[in-house]
């Protein structure tokens, strides 16, 4: 077997390096002032490249490299928050917890960037390196958040895409805010398509018809002797120059090479499980054939990518391939790269099982966006739209505060999806929600009970199980003692069980029995800092702030109250607003501070008339 594998190695010429300094646009770069670098070409012109090369010489630098999935507002600002932190600055708990507080994050682009904004700048980032930029000119919602991070920010801006941004306007090139190398830029000249190919005389034909196009070239400079028909337009050429170098490959690597192309990524893992116990040996065999580059680091060129797909739909059980792919993605939330596979090779029928499996990962995530995005690109598949759809655009509904909509469209999802469905529990959760916020708790406690009766995992029956407990509770209903008496048996498993309980017990006494001592509020009170949910967290500092108000120790009231309105202010909770300035009203009455009273009065009525 060993003997097998150093053949097929050897079989495989090493071919010379292909990737090339270039001074001459690395000098443009240096010598600009412009607020914002735009690389803007088709693929292959090496803008990735150049990008890195020269972010290597900056300091202070924030670098995203941009996928389909970055076009949610939550995941963009996320991995923003990272290279903050990755620069000595603190961004990613805060900006984590602050989406998750968001009812929909993706409509909250421009509040999220005036928070990243500030970290940045605290952090004293110089540079913002967006790389592959046109992944997310389908999001206008993160492209405003790009926008304001540019405008708002101190740092300078580097993008590479294959499409112009909204934001860099014309008008902004024109007047020198917005330098744009473009594809005649970023051509090489006669002198690097010389040093890159080694001024072999064989390539020179070749090489004039690629008309300086960088991913061209670098198939040239790999083949052997490069001879294709004359006269060949350069997207052409790229194509035949691809095929010739695929034919070079031995049977087992253009295997290998088609693997590769469906990986959900290159890390070590996914590399061992595309590519076997040898993936080592194959991926040197790739990177002298030409088809991987990157330092250290695998990297497919996109248009190899595109012509390595392209050529799978040649190889008999291609099918069964991509299905293995499509489950590897899954297995890894890969979800666009999954549904891009699905909807290019037809197989309509794991959309639902990729929907089943990415639903609550992103809810609980808060990439209502991503949801949103795989939900219409489903519904422009020619398919009927499966039942999850249906949650989904109710999940949407109930964020956006459309709530009998939420209501109606969980109804209909509900008829749809059988008791054991891993949707099930949470549709019945939407209907429950919906219910109780207008205030019609009778449904509400019916809904959670059918939740907490089909919930299939521990986050289920914790979410139902808390709105049921509230339902009967709000709705003085019969039972409430046992709902409460469930969340307590459960408050030691998270500190947001604890303060689920804690908020639900107050609220319990408050109703039915009063609120002498002892309070349950020691516990919390040591755990509140490990809440990571900012409105469990709110609503345990709003839940002790009136039950101490109440039971007139206003003292301790204030404290709590103090924690809430930090909180408010921090995490944008503007529902949360009228409750924290009535019970101040209360307490600043209580320590008979009349005038700081009635400003917090009038404040309730501001937030009434908003």
């Amino acid at each position: 077997m060993r003997a097998t594998e150093n053949s097929e190695q050897s079989s495989v010429t090493r071919r010379e390096q292909r990737i090339i300094e270039r001074p001459r646009l690395i000098k443009l770069l240096d010598e600009s002032n412009a607020k914002t670098i735009l690389l803007l070409a088709p693929a292959g012109y090496g803008k990735t490249t150049l990008a890195r090369q020269w972010a290597k010489t900056l300091h202070r630098v924030i670098c995203v490299s941009a996928t389909p999935a970055h076009r949610d507002v939550a995941t963009f600002a996320e991995d923003v928050a990272f290279g903050i932190d990755e620069i000595g600055g603190s961004a990613l708990r805060f900006i984590t917890e602050y989406v998750r507080a968001l009812s929909n994050p993706q409509r909250a682009a421009r509040d999220v960037a005036l928070k990243l904004a500030a970290r940045i700048d605290s952090a004293g980032a110089q540079w913002i390196v967006i790389d592959d930029y046109q992944d997310l000119t389908e999001s206008a919602e993160v492209e405003e958040l790009i926008s304001i991070l540019e405008e708002r920010t101190n740092s300078r801006f580097l993008v590479a895409s294959r499409l112009r941004p909204r934001w860099a306007t014309p008008r902004r090139v024109i007047y020198a805010d917005v330098l744009e190398l473009g594809r005649e830029e970023l051509a090489m000249t006669t002198a690097e398509c010389d040093q890159m190919l080694h001024r072999k005389p064989h390539h020179a034909r070749v090489a004039a018809e690629a008309r300086g196009w960088p991913a061209v070239l670098g198939l040239i400079a790999a083949l052997v002797l490069p001879s294709p028909p004359e006269g060949a337009m350069p997207h052409a050429l790229y194509q035949y120059l691809a095929e010739e170098l695929f034919q070079e490959a031995p049977e087992p690597l253009k295997n290998h090479l088609l693997s590769l192309a469906l990986a959900p990524d290159f890390s070590p893992a996914s590399l061992q499980a595309h590519l076997g116990a040898n993936a080592s040996s194959v991926l040197d065999q790739a990177r002298n054939l030409g088809f991987l580059s990157g330092e250290g680091e695998v990297e497919l060129h996109p248009l190899l990518r595109e012509f390595l797909l392209a050529k799978l739909t040649e190889e008999p059980g291609a099918e069964v391939r991509v299905r293995k792919a499509v489950a590897s993605n899954v297995e890894r939330c890969h979800w666009d790269r999954a549904l891009e596979l699905v909807l290019r090779f037809n197989l309509l029928d794991l959309v639902d099982p990729i929907l089943d499996a990415s639903f609550k990962p992103l809810v609980r995530s808060g990439r209502l966006g991503s949801l949103s995005s795989f939900a219409a690109r489903v519904t422009s598949a020619p398919i009927h739209p499966p039942a999850g759809i249906d949650v989904v655009e109710a999940e949407v509904a109930l964020r956006d505060g459309q709530l009998n909509l939420a209501v109606e469209i969980a109804t209909r999802a509900r008829e749809r999806l059988p008791r054991d469905h891993v949707l099930h529990s949470r549709v019945e959760a939407i209907r429950g929600h919906g219910s109780f916020l207008l205030a019609s708790f009778s449904d509400a406690e019916s809904f959670f009970e059918g939740a907490l009766d089909s919930a299939l995992d521990d986050r289920d029956e914790a979410e139902a199980l808390h709105g049921l407990a509230l339902s009967k509770i709000f709705g003085e209903r019969a039972g409430a003692n046992d709902a409460v008496k469930a969340l307590e048996n459960r408050r030691h498993k998270s500190p947001t069980d604890l303060a689920r309980y804690a908020t639900a017990e107050l609220s319990r006494r408050r109703f039915y029995e009063g609120l002498r001592d002892p309070l349950p509020l020691d516990e919390p009170a040591r755990i509140l800092s490990r809440i990571e949910d900012p409105r469990a967290r709110s609503a345990l500092t709003y839940a002790a702030a009136s039950a101490l108000a109440q039971r007139a120790d206003y003292r301790a009231a204030n404290a709590w109250l103090e924690l809430l309105q930090d909180d408010v202010r921090a995490f944008g909770l503007e529902f949360a607003h009228p409750y924290a300035h009535w019970t101040a009203a209360q307490v600043h009455i209580g320590l008979r501070q009349f005038g700081d009273a009635e400003r917090a009065i009038q404040a309730v009525e501001d937030c009434a008339t908003r």
